[in-house]
């Protein structure tokens, strides 16, 4: 193809993605106002009540919306939105929205395990992928953080900062909201061990700072409102696509819940750990990086829709030994991920079990399943480059 021609549909396929992103923050900015970007809202109640001197976490939105659920450092990160009017605010939270999915985009196809196209035009036909998918989807329609915070942890997890500066944003997005936290130990087994000591130090800055300026608010966290799951919603419903959400939908009793979920998942962590590393260590770190978060997904007691961005990421993962499998991945992958799969398959006799946890089969797939030994043909990872070179849910959560 000649540079002409591949700029062209380089900027075609950039400006389709523009017109998938205007679609989708249309569609959560056209909604009625006390559902507009409901997750925004209960930031913006949350922290108003903080500025009028209350706490973090006992606003309550009108529109039955879950209360603010994030440690009290986020509330400090949040703090200065305070005073921008909500007509402002909500497009400008779709414009940021946007940008920080296109640098996503173009973040992971540097990374990108498949060869058949070019940077350049692979970053923005993944930009129409994530743009079109339902996470963020979600998240543009809820107003989300969850797609800044895969951004942050992508930053370290793929090495697109310098290696003395690695974990500062994996530390950030941690003390926001605590699930990143699960690449601590992923840096720390695959030999990445400064990244993961960075990682934590920041971690204990943010929430040493939250501890200093909001102390009452910090002790309610930390011994209250921190387990108290049934506080983020409805978590039994098909958007909940976690092994805890699984289980509820089954309507396993309460004690065994508990006990499979937490020993299920302490093994899918492990094995997922275990094979992220092994992934990082032979080069494929966009591999590693959404095993883990995968494994984080299955996990964790709530994982909302806006949460599953890892999963979308797996597209250009290279799965298979073949041009034909890898289509096949691609295919299957972009239609869990785009297609309404689990709040329709919930609703079809006997398709509950696969298709309304669609989702979540996907994320244990990529935690303990898919082959980590990188096929011929495939990009080298970043220990190679550095060597050479030196409606599915309830809103809120």
């Amino acid at each position: 193809m000649r540079p002409p021609v591949r700029r062209r549909w380089t900027a075609v396929a950039w400006a389709l993605a523009a017109v998938v992103a205007t679609l989708q923050a249309w569609g959560g900015l056209r909604r009625s106002p006390g559902d507009r970007l409901s997750d925004l809202q209960v930031y913006l109640g949350a922290v108003a009540d903080l500025w009028r001197g209350g706490t973090l976490y006992d606003f309550a939105a009108q529109n039955g919306a879950a209360p603010f659920t994030y440690p009290p450092f986020a509330g400090l990160v949040l703090a200065p939105l305070h005073p921008i009017p909500f007509a402002v605010l909500a497009p400008l939270w779709g414009i940021c929205t946007f940008a920080v999915v296109a640098a996503l985009a173009w973040a992971v196809a540097g990374r990108s395990e498949i060869r058949r196209f070019d940077r350049r035009l692979l970053a923005p036909l993944l930009a129409i992928a994530l743009f079109a998918s339902a996470p963020i989807s979600s998240n543009f329609r809820f107003g989300q953080v969850s797609v800044f915070l895969v951004a942050l942890v992508a930053v370290d997890a793929l090495a697109v900062v310098p290696e003395r500066w690695r974990g500062v944003a994996t530390g950030v997005a941690g003390a926001i909201k605590l699930t990143p936290m699960i690449f601590v130990p992923y840096y720390w087994f695959s030999g990445q061990r400064r990244t993961a000591i960075v990682s934590t130090i920041t971690f204990l800055c943010g929430t040493a700072l939250a501890w200093l300026i909001l102390p009452s608010d910090s002790v309610r966290f930390w011994f209250t409102e921190i387990w108290n799951v049934n506080r983020v919603g409805h978590i039994a419903t098909g958007g909940n696509q976690s092994l805890n959400g699984a289980l509820l939908r089954a309507e396993v009793p309460e004690s065994a819940r508990a006990a499979i979920a937490g020993i299920l998942g302490i093994i899918v962590v492990a094995v997922a750990l275990y094979r992220a590393s092994l992934a990082y260590r032979q080069g494929r770190p966009l591999l590693a990086a959404v095993i883990v978060g995968a494994a984080g997904l299955v996990f964790s007691p709530v994982s909302w829709t806006h949460h599953q961005v890892w999963l979308v990421l797996a597209v250009l993962v290279a799965a298979g030994a073949g041009p034909r499998a890898r289509f096949v991945w691609i295919a299957v992958v972009l239609a869990i991920m785009i297609l309404p799969v689990t709040s329709h398959g919930a609703r079809l006799p006997g398709a509950e079990l696969v298709l309304g946890n669609a989702r979540l089969w996907l994320a244990l797939a990529l935690a303990v399943c898919l082959p980590v030994l990188r096929p011929a043909g495939t990009t080298p990872g970043i220990r190679r480059r550095t060597a050479a070179a030196d409606p599915e849910r309830p809103p809120q959560a």
